[in-house]
């Protein structure tokens, strides 16, 4: 279970190198209808590997619906920083994070249904069905980019362009504070549901459905991030997310430790770590998008880092092999401090660049 929750991540962190350059060669919406085209031939593969008792089949079909499905965050963030000025980008973003809070929250919970009552290779007949009604909103979105790229695809323009943003010190520190975050959301949704099913013994079904508890903390950190926008700098609206997500992975901890091992205990303060994650997504991609004028590189790169720290942290909690729940609090903590190092990197970036 593990190795497919890993391919699909690893799928979907590569998935965000591809689009810059395509959506800058053919234009925005046709990246759109080429990352569709790959995830629904990845949930077609999923399904066949059942009839086929293929399991590198299954790998393949995951791998390749990340990599499809990922077109979707970077070039709906490229969209956004083509058409708005970057204190408005900020409440775009945040107002698209709200998207974040209802999605996966519905899928857990949906997916959860499926499983218990039709199987696993429900899941798959359904992503499928998605990802072709996928096309229709696709099409009816305007394309933002004004000029065509003819060489967005040669070898040395690729070389070019993407070396340019890799040197931009302060874009890759804003996208790592957005991984790490991230991660903390992957580690919820990878160790959860084990937590919620084998040591609560909730039915798949059940927990799907207690699962989208969470993501009232994702609904009303959108919603808060977007209403602070003109009031508080980015920074500090970071920072306040880093705070929350921290005090959480303590208080979480702290229960587990002393054997409160509940329902309770596991959701509820995990509305507090949702609700700092979404503050972080929305701020941090902002302030990692103003490094660059070029929009679509920008965000390939930015969704390319934070993907890996949220992929490289899912990959310990399947390398650690640890049967306890204290596992999850640990690895918050942990990646909240790397959280905190790349925090202090920016303070001294900026210090540097005033100096």
């Amino acid at each position: 279970a593990q190795l497919v929750v890993t391919s699909f991540l690893l799928g979907y962190a590569i998935g965000p190198l591809i689009y810059g350059p395509l959506a800058n060669r053919f234009g925005r919406k046709k990246a759109f209808y080429i990352g569709i085209g790959l995830s629904t031939l990845g949930s077609l593969f999923s399904i066949l590997s059942s009839p086929f008792e293929s399991f590198d089949l299954l790998i393949l079909g995951r791998a390749l619906e990340a990599l499809g499905s990922s077109v979707g965050l970077v070039v709906c963030l490229t969209i956004i920083n083509d058409f708005y000025f970057p204190e408005k980008s900020r409440k775009v973003i945040s107002l698209m994070t709200l998207t974040f809070a209802i999605v996966p929250a519905i899928a857990v919970a949906l997916g959860g249904v499926l499983t218990n009552y039709f199987g696993w290779q429900s899941c798959f007949y359904f992503l499928l069905a998605y990802g072709l009604i996928l096309i229709i909103p696709a099409a009816k979105m305007p394309e933002t980019l004004i000029k065509k790229d003819l060489s967005a695809l040669k070898l040395s323009h690729l070389y070019k362009n993407y070396l340019a943003v890799f040197k931009i010190k302060k874009l890759w520190a804003y996208s790592m504070i957005f991984g790490f975050s991230t991660a903390c959301a992957y580690l919820f949704a990878a160790e959860g549901p084990m937590i919620g099913i084998n040591e609560l013994h909730f039915a798949p079904a059940t927990y799907g459905l207690l699962g989208m508890i969470p993501s009232l903390g994702a609904l009303m950190g959108s919603l808060f991030s977007a209403k602070c926008a003109s009031f508080f700098s980015a920074k500090k609206m970071v920072m306040l997310g880093f705070v929350l997500e921290l005090l959480t992975s303590l208080v979480i901890l702290g229960f587990f430790l002393v054997g409160l091992i509940n329902l309770y205990t596991l959701l509820i303060p995990t509305i507090v770590l949702m609700m700092g994650h979404a503050i972080i997504m929305s701020n941090a991609s902002s302030l990692a998008m103003i490094q660059t004028e070029d929009k679509s590189h920008g965000s390939s790169m930015m969704n390319f880092v934070s993907l890996w720290m949220a992929v490289l942290m899912t990959f310990v909690l399947g390398m650690v092999q640890v049967s306890s729940a204290l596992i999850m609090p640990i690895l918050f903590l942990i990646t909240l401090f790397l959280m905190l190092m790349t925090l202090c990197w920016v303070s001294y970036l900026a210090g540097s660049k005033e100096n």
